[in-house]
């Protein structure tokens, strides 16, 4: 029984060890673009691999250095969001991410999260897709096997310590399989969109009131399409709308 333990929880331990992500360019940004061709040739062949239907963290992640290093900060925050919709734990484009999202001009004061809700956010992060996966694999397994002793645990005995792992892995196992489906819901239907050209945000989709000037990278909410223009949702929760041709969606529309 103690072997058959033994099993999943190995597992897992090559799981973490197999967990970094190796990528093909450098993982951390200059301080400044540095146009090169050595980037522009690179780009053209990613872009190619990605034409093909290729989906990558790593894929995403380079296509995004390249696209910083050639000026275009827009599409570089486009396809680091797409690698970490890919792979949330993807450490290369979270930093770059957020080493872009500390340069971008801002009228306003940035809004510091608690605590507690960064620590979540981590959590959360960390536990990609495939990991959650995993996880849930192990927990099946654990919870199985948790129910054959428990079957067949001898009647002589007191049972309170098969029926608590049963209970311990059944729920561990209820957790995460929500917090997968909930993910799983997330990365099909991500509804964020980044603006790639600087574009007015304006009041109503036609001939209304500019009401601020979006800067190239800025990220929004998609909420409703227009014929020329889009409905966005800013961090700061104020709405507008700005040109269809000025922003691309991290998950195109199939």
């Amino acid at each position: 029984m103690k072997k058959l333990i033994l099993i999943p929880l190995l597992l897992f331990g090559l799981f973490l060890i197999h967990a970094q992500t190796i990528t093909a360019l450098e993982d951390s940004l200059s301080q400044t673009p540095t146009p090169d061709a050595r980037y522009s040739e690179t780009l053209v062949k990613l872009e190619q691999t990605a034409a093909q239907g290729v989906r990558n963290a790593d894929l995403f992640h380079d296509i995004g250095v390249c696209q910083f290093h050639l000026g275009e900060r827009g599409k570089a925050v486009l396809w680091f969001l797409r690698a970490l919709n890919l792979d949330s734990a993807h450490k290369a484009s979270r930093q770059n991410l957020e080493y872009i999202e500390s340069n971008q001009p801002s009228e306003q004061e940035e809004a510091h999260e608690p605590y507690l809700a960064q620590l979540f956010l981590s959590i959360w992060n960390f536990f990609s897709l495939n990991r959650l996966a995993i996880v849930v694999l192990i927990l099946a397994v654990l919870t199985t096997l948790s129910l054959h002793l428990l079957f067949f645990y001898p009647p002589q005995k007191e049972r309170g310590l098969p029926v608590l792992a049963v209970m311990i892995s059944a729920i561990l196992l209820l957790v995460f399989g929500i917090a997968l489906g909930v993910k799983n819901h997330r990365h099909r239907h991500n509804s964020k969109a980044v603006v790639i050209r600087e574009t007015e945000l304006k009041a109503q989709a036609q001939g209304g009131k500019t009401v601020a000037v979006l800067p190239a990278g800025t990220v929004v909410e998609r909420k409703q399409s227009g014929t020329t223009s889009l409905q966005v949702i800013l961090p700061d929760g104020q709405g507008g709308w700005i040109d269809k041709k000025a922003v691309e969606l991290v998950v195109p529309k199939e």
